[in-house]
């Protein structure tokens, strides 16, 4: 599989958890969690904690099976959830921090999707695209409004979906969900149109069953004169927009 970054890294995931599972996702968060910005701060929590656990073997064997996977990812995802919330100065009136999450759990071919918050995910496969999750912000409010995202409760509050995959598949992991009808035009138009701020993931799957291969993107430093930056993001549009259409023509 092919792995292509645009936008902030630190608020995208890529990493091997098994021989045949690999783990990725993006956030989006607001507020600060110890002097760091909220959704690094999660993403950087989820990494260290499915590091700890993979040190394990009962924690291996169970990303190593189907019918397991879920239910050990979730209890990392509980563990962060409960961290987060714990240093987000909460109390019974507001939270300071919290951060919308959508991760995939890619296990050979099927892919467990997990997702809180205002970003998203969809899978294009045979032409078609489907959205792998909901939106919980509300954004007809004067200012976007989450209905879910870790650390904003004690509890976990995700969404779970299950979906298969196949060579040709492109799956896109976003920081802002598509607006309007999701079609293949639509999620190019997104991602050509997405400013800096904007980060993504996008999958590609293929018949081999080694680890993924970072596509190089470039990312612009502060430093980068302006003109620079136009063309860094114009390659990495351009290169992300190539993935999806290469499941319209396999």
């Amino acid at each position: 599989m092919d792995v292509a970054i645009r936008g902030d890294r630190a608020s995208c995931l890529s990493m091997q958890v098994g021989p045949h599972a690999w783990l990725f996702a993006v956030a989006r968060g607001f507020g600060t969690i110890d002097g760091a910005a909220a959704a690094p701060a999660t993403l950087g929590r989820l990494r260290a904690e499915c590091e700890r656990r993979l040190r394990t073997e009962r924690f291996r064997r169970a990303l190593s099976r189907s019918s397991a996977a879920p239910t050990a990812l979730l209890g990392v995802l509980a563990r962060v959830n409960g961290e987060l919330f714990a240093r987000s100065a909460s109390h019974e009136d507001y939270v300071t921090a919290g951060s919308s999450i959508t991760l995939a759990l890619v296990l050979r071919s099927h892919a467990y999707v997990m997702h809180a918050g205002g970003t998203a995910a969809y899978l294009a496969h045979r032409g078609e695209v489907r959205a792998l999750t909901a939106d919980d912000a509300f954004e007809d409010a004067a200012l976007p409004l989450l209905g879910r995202a870790l650390g904003t409760s004690a509890s976990l509050d995700v969404a779970v979906t299950s979906v298969d995959v196949a060579p040709g598949d492109v799956m896109m992991l976003l920081g802002h969900r598509v607006r309007g009808e999701i079609d293949r035009r639509a999620l190019i138009a997104h991602v050509e149109a997405a400013g800096p701020s904007e980060h993504m993931l996008v999958v590609r799957f293929d018949d081999d069953d080694t680890a993924p291969e970072r596509a190089p993107l470039a990312r612009p430093r502060a430093t980068v004169p302006h003109p620079a930056r136009r063309i860094a993001y114009a390659v990495a549009a351009a290169l992300l927009s190539l993935l999806i259409a290469t499941a319209w023509t396999r």
